[in-house]
């Protein structure tokens, strides 16, 4: 293998845009950006070969320390060449940085650690910065050593610096050049954290933060120097609300153009969000060192687990396909649910089966669901129908909100005019299909559902009331899993359904009795609620009729 340089990165950039790498669409939007303002520079700011040069120089000078690389050079990976030119290539008209913030996800064993020291040890040593104040950050000192450790391991190898390098108290690596330069580990709970002045920070595994009480007290640190780094490495979490997330979407918006943000650079590996992470042929995607440290074999064993246990599925997504999920385990794993993906009967053929139905009314600007059951002989058909008003779907700018309106073009989500929910206009819809498909009765949720229940009653159509705690619930949602794991479950492949499947998060009580915890998923789960409630309206009127057959005169 040979050195990468300035090229390397540049063409890495055009084989992504021409599709020749596969990749997801934030990578892609980076690589387009950079090509973009390499012909029509941005104001301020110029590319400057010389300076990138020097960083690649310095970084691939170092040695790998581990595994079976280590005492290699360490000769960077074409993707890694491209962050370098980008966080060092562009310079004003001083020569300064214009990057002041990167933000790097990308998921595990793709070497992140190993690029993060490198470049601490440059802003360290080879940046010019008198009293570099540099470090590895972290919400516990256990992780932000990982990098610190790399970094202290490369130094030592290193037959530039290794003469300028002193090691103080287990925990700092000073640069003899430029008195009070030095490296060291910090965590959120250090109680010294106002008093700091950043030259560079390594914030690693983000996704681990609770809060941005340190990403900001560092940020806000930088301020009195003339080139800062906030260096942001990390892989996805299980938290949606996660700060790091938040930081993510704002990313991206910064890479599609919708935020103007000159001096933050980002790079995001994952895939994109209408691929189906069981497909091996979108793994590489999100990992730019495929078949470098990240063997296709070694993922596709870990997949067969993943498919068998559902907390193997979360780690899977998370860890090696960087997706960011709702919680550490996943209800149903997503290959099961589709294992009931095969075409539905029509109503009609259905009718030979008793129907029972679940009504899960939302709020006046949120999803309504209404879902039908069948009890075949050995399975359960199920068929779904969602409402949003107008409003909602247009004013939703996330990535979900685009496929959202995707499902309404594909007929999968009903809108309701104006921006509140029109239960008259549900009612009705509701009507219009089990005037057409008879049905026993429906299971609702009291809750926001006067109106539209007693419409549907004054029309003729027998309403169950349905509690949503543990004892109502924990059975059907049992009866859920059981079914779906056999692949008994029946759905025709719904997407809107599918994607709040992939939204749900359990919660227990002591008696070990199940619910949807609609405040803790991810994100919408009406129709799961509405299914599992249909269900068990079915599993009661079973259980009467079999209490009825045993009823002595």
């Amino acid at each position: 293998m040979t050195p990468a340089n300035v090229s390397t990165g540049i063409n890495f950039a055009q084989d992504i845009a021409t599709d020749k790498i596969p990749s997801c669409v934030h990578l892609k939007n980076a690589a387009l950006k950079f090509l973009r303002e390499l012909e029509t520079e941005p104001e301020g700011y110029t590319f400057s070969r010389k300076h990138a040069a020097k960083a690649l120089a310095f970084i691939q000078h170092l040695k790998h320390t581990k595994g079976h690389t280590a005492g290699n050079q360490f000769y960077l990976e074409p993707w890694q060449a491209f962050i370098i030119i980008n966080l060092f290539g562009w310079v004003d008209q001083d020569g300064l940085r214009r990057f002041t913030k990167a933000y790097i996800a990308v998921p595990r064993k793709n070497g992140k650690s190993t690029l993060a020291a490198a470049v601490m040890l440059y802003f360290l040593c080879a940046d010019g910065e008198p009293a570099a104040e540099c470090y590895t950050a972290a919400t516990k000192m256990e992780q932000a050593k990982i990098i610190w450790e790399e970094a202290y391991r490369m130094a030592q190898d290193s037959p530039i610096i290794s003469d300028e390098i002193k090691y103080a108290n287990s925990d700092r690596i000073k640069y003899l050049k430029y008195e009070r330069s030095e490296l060291k580990p910090l965590v959120s709970e250090d109680k010294t954290l106002d008093g700091l002045n950043p030259h560079a920070v390594a914030l690693d595994e983000y996704h681990a933060h609770r809060n941005d009480n340190l990403f900001n007290v560092l940020l806000t640190g930088m301020g009195a120097r003339r080139q800062p780094m906030m260096f942001t490495v990390t892989t996805a979490g299980f938290d949606r609300n996660s700060p790091a997330l938040k930081y993510q979407r704002y990313c991206e918006k910064v890479l599609n153009g919708q935020v103007e943000d000159p001096n933050t650079f980002a790079a995001i590996w994952t895939i994109d969000q209408a691929d189906d992470w069981a497909d091996p042929s979108v793994w590489q995607k999100a990992n730019p060192n495929w078949g470098v440290s990240v063997f296709p074999k070694k993922l596709h064993q870990d997949f067969r687990e993943a498919q068998e246990m559902a907390h193997k599925e979360v780690e899977f997504k998370t860890k090696y396909l960087n997706i960011w999920t709702d919680s550490a385990v996943t209800w149903i794993p997503d290959a099961k649910w589709m294992a009931g993906a095969e075409p539905l009967p029509t109503d009609e053929e259905l009718s030979q089966y008793p129907c029972y139905g679940g009504l899960d009314l939302g709020s006046t600007s949120d999803f309504n669901a209404f879902v039908r059951v069948w009890q075949g002989p050995e399975k359960i058909y199920v068929k779904p129908m969602f409402w949003l008003p107008e409003e909602t779907i247009e004013n939703r700018r996330d990535a979900t909100g685009t496929q959202i309106r995707q499902w309404v073009q594909d007929g999968l989500i009903i809108p309701t005019p104006g921006n509140v929910t029109d239960y008259r206009y549900i009612v009705k819809h509701i009507m219009e299909t089990i005037n057409s498909a008879p049905i026993q009765s429906i299971a609702f949720d009291r809750w926001n559902a006067t109106q539209p229940v007693a419409e549907l009653m004054d029309s003729g159509v027998k309403m169950a009331p349905f509690g949503q705690g543990y004892g109502s619930m924990s059975a059907p949602t049992k009866e859920v899993e059981r079914m779906a794991k056999k692949g008994a479950i029946i759905h025709g492949g719904n997407a809107v359904l599918r994607w709040m499947m992939g939204n749900v998060l359990l919660t227990k009580d002591p008696a070990n009795n199940v619910k949807v915890d609609k405040a803790k998923s991810g994100d919408k789960v009406d129709g799961v609620v509405a299914m599992v409630m249909a269900i068990g309206e079915m599993m009661d009127a079973q259980l009467q009729d079999k209490e009825a057959d045993f009823v002595v005169f």
